[in-house]
C-alpha cells in the first residue's frame, strides 16, 4: 500500500512538473514570437488624488518594460513627467500641455515625446523666445481631469498658453466616468471588478505577468459569441465612434464634453491664456485597411462609417466655443506611407509618430506664442 501511494505521489509530482514546464515553454514562446499587452506601469507610479481621482506620484522614478520598449520615468514634485518646472525665466514663454497617455508618452524617452519635438520646432519660429513646455499628461485622463489639472497648475506656473490634447478614441467616454479608475496597492485599476471564476487578486497578478493568460482571455472573448455565450464585439468602440447614427452613450458623452470645454475656455479666458485644442487620431483612422477588413468579416459595409466623424464632432464643439484646433488626422495620413506612427502592441505613438505630431504642434504654437509675446509679459 505504501509503495502504491509513493507511486501515485511520484506520478502526481511528475504530472505537475510536466504541466509547469509546458506552460513555461508556452509563456516563453509567446514572449518571443507573439507578445501580448500586459499592465505596463510600475507599482507606486500612481496615487489617489482628492481633486483628480488619481494622478502620478511626485518624486517617483522607475522603468517601464514592454516587449516593444524600455523607458525611464521620473515624476517631479508637481506630479508631472519630466524635470522640475522651476520659476519661469525672464522673457521665457511657458506652455502647459494637458492630455492623457499620448501626452505623457511613457512608451518613449522624455527627449522623444512630441512635446520635446514641438519645443525644438517652435523655438526658431518664435522670434528667439525661450519656450518652456510643461508635460501635464497623465494616462487615463479625459477632459474632466484636464480641466482640474489646468485649475491647479495654470496660475502657479505663470502659463502663457495652454494646449489641450484630445485622444478622439476614448476621451468622450472617459468624460462620462471620470472616477472609473482608482489606485490600489500602488497600481491603477478599474474601480468595478468584473466577476470571474478565478479570484480577483490572482486574475490581477496574471494580467500583469502572464502573456498566456492574456492570450487565452482575449481568445475566449472572441469565441464566446460563437458558442452562444454573451460576448463583446471587439470593434464596438471603434464602430460607435465613426457611426453616423451615434450611440446614446456617445451623445451623452459629447454633451458632457461640450460643457467641460466651455468651462475650460472660460477659465483660460479669465487668466488671459490662449488655448489650442489638438486632436490626436485613433490608429484605425490613419491606417484604415485593417478596420475595413474586420467589419467586412462581420458582414458590414465599411462605407457605412465616416472615419473622420470624431474630428468633425470635436471641431464643431471648438467652433461653438471659438477655440482654435490643430487636427493631426490629415497630418498623420500624409505620413502613413512612411515609418509606422503607432506601436503595434502598445498602441501609442512611435518615436516617428511623436516627431510628426511635435513638428505640427510646434508650427501651430508659433502663431499663438507670437500673439502672446506681442501682448507683453504678464506680471
Amino acid at each position: 500500500m505504501t509503495s502504491r501511494i509513493r507511486a501515485w505521489g511520484s506520478n502526481l509530482i511528475l504530472a505537475v512538473f510536466s504541466i509547469a514546464v509546458t506552460l513555461a515553454g508556452f509563456e516563453g514562446a509567446l514572449r518571443v514570437f507573439l507578445p501580448q499587452k500586459l499592465y505596463r506601469f510600475p507599482r507606486g507610479m500612481f496615487r489617489n488624488d482628492p481633486e483628480l481621482v488619481f494622478g502620478l506620484s511626485p518624486g517617483f522614478e522607475g522603468t517601464l518594460r514592454n516587449p516593444e520598449y524600455t523607458t525611464h520615468v521620473r515624476i517631479n514634485s508637481l506630479g508631472l513627467r519630466g524635470p522640475e518646472p522651476g520659476p519661469k525665466r525672464e522673457g521665457a514663454l511657458r506652455v502647459l500641455v494637458l492630455g492623457d497617455s499620448f501626452v505623457s508618452a511613457f512608451n518613449v524617452e522624455e527627449g522623444e515625446t512630441f512635446l520635446a519635438a514641438a519645443e525644438e520646432t517652435v523655438r526658431p519660429l518664435s522670434a528667439g523666445a525661450d519656450v518652456d513646455m510643461v508635460n501635464a499628461g497623465t494616462p487615463n485622463y479625459g477632459t474632466w481631469h484636464e480641466l482640474r489639472m489646468f485649475r491647479r497648475l495654470a496660475g502657479p506656473l505663470r502659463t502663457d498658453a495652454a494646449v489641450l490634447c484630445v485622444y478622439v478614441g476614448n476621451d468622450v467616454e472617459n468624460n462620462l466616468s471620470p472616477s472609473e479608475a482608482i489606485v490600489e496597492d500602488g497600481l491603477l485599476v478599474a474601480r468595478r471588478r468584473q466577476p470571474g471564476i478565478i479570484p480577483y487578486p490572482l486574475r490581477s497578478w496574471l494580467q500583469r505577468n502572464s502573456m498566456s493568460y492574456v492570450l487565452l482571455w482575449n481568445g475566449w472573448n472572441q469565441i464566446r459569441p460563437l458558442l452562444g455565450r454573451a460576448g463583446s464585439d471587439p470593434l464596438r468602440p471603434d464602430k460607435d465612434l465613426v457611426s453616423p447614427v451615434a450611440a446614446r452613450y456617445l451623445e451623452d458623452g459629447y454633451g458632457v464634453t461640450l460643457d467641460l470645454l466651455r468651462q475650460f475656455r472660460d477659465e483660460a479666458k479669465s487668466l488671459r491664456i490662449p488655448v489650442l485644442v489638438v486632436l490626436i487620431p485613433a490608429e484605425f483612422q490613419v491606417y484604415t485597411d485593417g478596420f475595413e477588413r474586420s467589419v467586412r468579416r462581420q458582414g458590414v459595409d465599411p462605407t457605412a462609417f465616416d472615419l473622420d466623424l470624431p474630428q468633425k464632432r470635436w471641431r464643431e464643439m471648438a467652433r461653438q466655443l471659438d477655440l482654435r484646433v490643430l487636427d493631426l488626422l490629415p497630418v498623420f495620413r500624409s505620413h502613413s506611407s512612411g515609418p509606422y506612427l503607432y506601436m503595434s502592441l502598445d498602441g501609442h505613438l512611435t518615436v516617428e509618430g511623436n516627431h510628426v505630431a511635435g513638428e505640427a504642434l510646434g508650427r501651430a504654437l508659433a502663431s499663438e506664442l507670437g500673439r502672446t509675446r506681442g501682448a507683453g509679459e504678464r506680471s
